[in-house]
């Protein structure tokens, strides 16, 4: 496969994400935020975002880092999850964000590499997407207060998951119109 095919699979695949994230985010209530209020600190699924965060990171370190290091990447990668399991707190909220900043670091360079129609609205969207991913590496806190808000506010929990709907449906779109497989 070729880095195009590979580009569009991964925008069909992500449409439907987006748009099944965004129906979640409208089911949310105020009865089920004892539920979901404890993900941003889980543990078990942070590990397994944090890995697949650090393992995506491999390709992108191995040109700048020195020859010798080349062969310790998967070993560190390994090692910063097992690490991160013990000692970072909200482990869940920090690899969302950090794997919210790699999908939108990946879906602009994309967009503009393959020449998606509609790169303008796609960009737009992801950057939105990869700095709600900044702020939430920088301050995971704020996945919790937003799960509370989403769950105990109507206009949150309505615009939170209209951006998600119109992120799938545009992704979906991009995936859908892009050419040369």
């Amino acid at each position: 496969m070729n880095e195009l095919t590979i580009f569009r699979v991964a925008l069909l695949v992500a449409a439907p994400v987006w748009i099944l994230l965004g129906w979640w985010v409208w089911t949310l209530n105020a009865e089920k935020l004892p539920r979901w209020e404890s993900l941003p600190r889980n543990r078990s699924f942070g590990v397994v975002l944090g890995l697949a965060a650090l393992i995506w990171c491999i390709p992108h370190a191995r040109p700048i880092v020195f020859d010798w290091m080349v062969p310790w990447l998967w070993p560190m990668a390994i090692g910063g999850a097992v690490l991160g399991y013990f000692f970072l707190d909200y482990l869940f909220a920090r690899a969302t964000g950090g794997l919210l900043i790699l999908l939108a670091y990946y879906f602009v360079h994309g967009t503009f590499d393959f020449h998606t129609p509609g790169a303008a609205v796609l960009a737009i969207l992801y950057w939105l997407v990869g700095i709600a991913g900044i702020c939430i590496s920088g301050k995971p806190c704020w996945m919790r207060d937003a799960l509370r808000a989403a769950c105990t506010r109507n206009r949150v929990r309505w615009c939170t998951g209209a951006f998600l709907m119109v992120l799938g449906i545009v992704t979906l779109i991009g995936g859908l119109l892009q050419k040369g497989l």
